[in-house]
């Protein structure tokens, strides 16, 4: 049977050059609900963090190559522990539109996701 999944899990490597795009608004245990186990950026390897500003991440890329998007959800600067984090931060490479489609096939909720908003 073939998969109807739009994404993917994406390596560290497909992360590289994505931004800051604005905050998903989530518990932690509803992350790993939706999401599965993060990787962990504080272990060695290739997930880990040389700045160790950021502890877990959880990354997804499109299976679409006309529409390539990388989209990642980490905790940047945060010092609780990570159980008690409900804002992360969201990162995109490529197109943008898709991420309410990643979101709504992942079952997250496009109102607890705030855009960045730019500066003039």
């Amino acid at each position: 049977m073939k998969s109807t999944s739009k994404f993917k899990p994406a390596t560290n490597r497909d992360t590289i050059h994505s931004g800051f795009h604005g905050y998903l608004h989530i518990s932690y245990p509803e992350l790993v609900d939706k999401l599965g186990m993060p990787h962990d950026r504080t272990q060695e390897g290739e997930w880990r963090s040389s700045d160790e500003k950021t502890r877990v991440e959880w990354a997804f890329k499109s299976t679409n190559k006309k529409r390539p998007m990388v989209l990642t959800i980490y905790d940047y600067k945060e010092y609780r522990p990570i159980h008690e984090v409900n804002q992360w931060h969201v990162g995109i490479k490529g197109d943008a539109h898709l991420v309410d489609l990643l979101f709504k096939e992942k079952g997250l909720y496009p109102q607890s996701f705030d855009i960045r908003k730019k500066c003039r």
